[in-house]
């Protein structure tokens, strides 16, 4: 049986080329002996022989293997990958170590040397198969006395050391490939490793195990030729698991414990500060490893798809302590956390190709860079995370005493590159803040979060990298650039007390913004309910005095905003503006405006006088219905004066009048007396209304005030009183 090549297009993601290995599997077993299949040592040899050709040594005291059970077993072995990464750019900038170096100083390079080993006194391989590259086992088994080293040194900058122990570690049903890396360049030094990473991730078994794994690091800093410990640690991990892996795909990842203590150097202090945290059942289920690669894989084309790469994630009994200094620290424990569907769109990036230039000594264009970041942004997106049972200690000015938070649930929905569906907290809680303070809080969001576009964004970062003064110059067109086009937030329950500012409560709080023309908004929706502050906290003497007259203790009031411009019909409409304190009286206000053009949004500055000049007033409502305003805070006014309540109330009334006598229309000059004399004697509602019988253009208006006395018949102005 003969095959002939045939000319076919590369397969252009990891999963793929995954498929297509399996595919030229079966061709081989269909061939026959076209390949070889080496099994026992001679698999093993193959093995060794990849490995080697990556760069690893490995280091065996003995290799035997028993036919009957198709097991090898290895003695003392030894895998170690030891190397030496040139002319990377030092922690400081001249030879005396001064980070505050002048300006256009050379940067010193220095050598980074690492070696990663992992040995073990015996491992047990059974069912070892090699075909073209392609390795199987039925399981791979260390003994418990496996030890990870992790090490590195950097000439006059400083070391460190990760020293770990296994047990309890193995693999069922694995099998894998060994992949045959480009050879070494000055310019891929990162890139020319992703074949291994795709060969790694892309391994697949029915479960890879590590029953403990405990481990120990130190680091030290490097000055003056003298070490200074800056890092030390211990960390344990039990119950460690994957398992179900298919082409990329793992079916759960999972860890019953972890643990992990450090220790770092507070360099203003020169004390070592301490990190505690632990963990409980961790669970990651539905990985796609796969789709990761694929993001980094230039060959890989961008495009639309989103694809799940965690299906969902838990943990459970999260805990951290960290050390501030002075004998203090930060407690935060929580009782669960969770995710689902975390998700990934491949997007054009050069992440490679950055990490290719800073390792070849070339800086990336700050352009790049920030378009890199950007990027790995909008590649992923999030169903939903959340925390719950989160309590917070925090060190306060007192004597031993710590602030206790607790937090009932704090969560994140729908995340991508369009924008955040919500973010919220419930249940917030500090009752016993420093100096008598405190406070609560129901539930808070910030929602509706829609991002600008990409496409006009990426141009204006490289217009502000050409010319950085152009923000300055052209604030609009960069704001149009990177606001968000809707943008919501609202709070329930929220209660703070302050020492000198007594006790604050908000009801309720919402406000919801969005453009259709950024970044004008273009509609605006803004509520408060009850919100409540005390009078002593006010600082107006003279607001203060009025409102204790009105025989208040708390301001409490309630407003609302809505408005809207429709681009389809061109009308602005302030359909509600109301203000309502107690006590003292409610207003609210609406109008409605035609044929306001778009490019008063669009530039304000530029085109606002000729926007102004076409639109047309359609009608207009004011109405104040007192609640204590005229009937009480009149007679302060009055008392405060010296003047009689009946004669300041008539005062009023004759200001009023006097005020639209100019106006020359003794028609409204008279109704206006009528409603302002029916108010005073018996305040009650107020209401002004501005309906003309067809929508007057506002530059007739404006060319009216040539001419006031024709206003109050034009706009059709109506004064009335209770």
């Amino acid at each position: 049986m003969s095959f002939h090549a045939i000319s076919a297009p590369l397969p252009s993601s990891a999963r793929a080329r995954a498929r297509l290995l399996t595919l030229s599997t079966a061709l081989v077993l269909v061939s026959g002996s076209a390949f070889a299949e080496d099994t026992g040592i001679a698999a093993y040899d193959a093995f060794a022989a990849g490995l080697q050709e990556l760069g690893v040594t490995v280091e065996n005291g003995e290799v035997s293997y028993d036919d009957g059970s198709d097991t090898l077993t290895l003695t003392d072995s030894t895998l170690s990958l030891r190397g030496t990464l040139r002319d990377l750019p030092a922690g400081r900038t001249d030879a005396t170590g001064d980070d505050d170096a002048q300006d256009g100083a050379t940067a010193e390079l220095t050598d980074l040397t690492y070696e990663i080993s992992l040995s073990s006194g015996t491992v047990t391989i059974s069912g070892l198969k090699h075909e073209d590259g392609a390795f199987s086992s039925a399981s791979w088994i260390y003994s418990d006395d496996t030890r990870f080293v992790i090490s590195g040194s950097a000439e006059g900058e400083g070391r460190m050391k990760l020293d770990g122990r296994m047990a309890g570690l193995s693999a069922t049903d694995y099998s894998f490939t060994i992949p045959k890396l480009p050879p070494e360049a000055p310019d891929r030094q990162v890139s020319r490793w992703l074949p291994f990473l795709q060969a790694s991730l892309l391994t697949s078994y029915e479960e890879v195990r590590a029953d403990s794994t405990a481990a120990t690091i130190e680091a030290y800093g490097t000055e003056d030729g003298k070490d200074t410990l800056v890092v030390s640690g211990t960390m344990q991990m039990d119950g460690y698991r994957m398992s179900d892996a298919r082409d990329g795909r793992i079916g759960e990842y999972s860890i019953d414990k972890f643990t992990q203590t450090l220790q770092t150097l507070d360099p203003s202090s020169g004390q070592m500060l301490t990190q505690e945290t632990s963990q409980g059942k961790t669970i990651y289920s539905g990985i796609d490893a796969a789709a990761f690669v694929d993001l980094l894989d230039p060959n890989v084309p961008a495009g639309d798809e989103r694809v799940i790469v965690i299906g969902s994630g838990s943990t459970v009994n999260y805990m951290s302590r960290q050390d501030v200094g002075q004998g203090l620290s930060i407690e935060m424990t929580a009782d669960e956390a969770t995710l689902s569907d975390v998700s990934l769109i491949k997007r054009d990036n050069t992440f490679l190709r950055i990490f290719d230039d800073l390792f070849a000594q070339k800086e990336p264009a700050p352009e790049e860079l920030i378009t890199g970041i950007f990027q790995l942004y909008r590649s992923f997106g999030l169903a939903d995370a959340r925390i719950s049972g989160i309590k917070i200690k925090v060190p306060t000015p007192g004597p031993e005493k710590m602030a206790d938070i607790s937090i009932d649930e704090m969560a994140m929905t729908n995340v991508d590159s369009s924008g955040i569906g919500e973010m919220m907290m419930v249940g917030l809680n500090a009752p016993d803040l420093p100096e008598g303070a405190s406070l609560k809080l129901d539930w808070a969001a910030i929602s509706d979060i829609e991002f600008a576009d990409y496409t006009p964004m990426r141009a204006m970062i490289s217009t502000l990298m050409v010319d950085p003064e152009f923000g300055e110059d052209h604030p609009l067109d960069v704001a149009r650039a990177f606001m968000p086009r809707s943008l919501g937030y609202e709070i329930k329950g929220l209660d703070v007390t302050m020492p000198d500012a007594g006790r604050t409560l908000i009801g309720a709080a919402e406000m919801s913004v969005s453009t259709t023309v950024p970044p004008i908004p273009t509609s605006v929706f803004v509520r408060n309910e009850g919100i409540q502050v005390p009078v002593s906290a006010i600082d107006d003497p003279e607001a203060e005095a009025l409102f204790e007259a009105l025989g208040l203790e708390n301001v409490v009031w309630s407003d609302e905003t809505r408005l809207y411009w429709d681009e389809a019909t061109l009308e602005l409409r302030l359909e509600k503006f109301m203000v309502d304190i107690e006590g003292v009286g409610r207003a609210e206000l609406s109008a409605r405006f035609a044929n306001v053009p778009k490019s008063l949004f669009e530039d304000p500055e530029g085109q606002g006088q000729m926007a102004m000049i076409v639109a047309q007033f359609v009608d207009a409502s004011l109405t104040f219905k007192d609640a204590g305003l005229a009937t009480k805070g009149i007679a302060h006014v009055a008392e405060s004066q010296g003047i009689p309540e009946n004669v300041f109330r008539e005062a009023l009334v004759a200001q009023a009048t006097a005020a639209t006598a100019p106006i020359g229309n003794e028609a409204f000059t008279q109704m206006v007396s009528d409603a302002a004399s029916k108010f005073m004697d018996n305040p009650g509602e107020l209401k002004v209304t501005l309906t003309p019988a067809a929508p007057v253009p506002l530059a007739q208006i404006l060319g009216s005030m040539a001419a006031p006395q024709t206003l109050p018949d034009l706009l059709a102005v109506k004064i009335e009183a209770n």
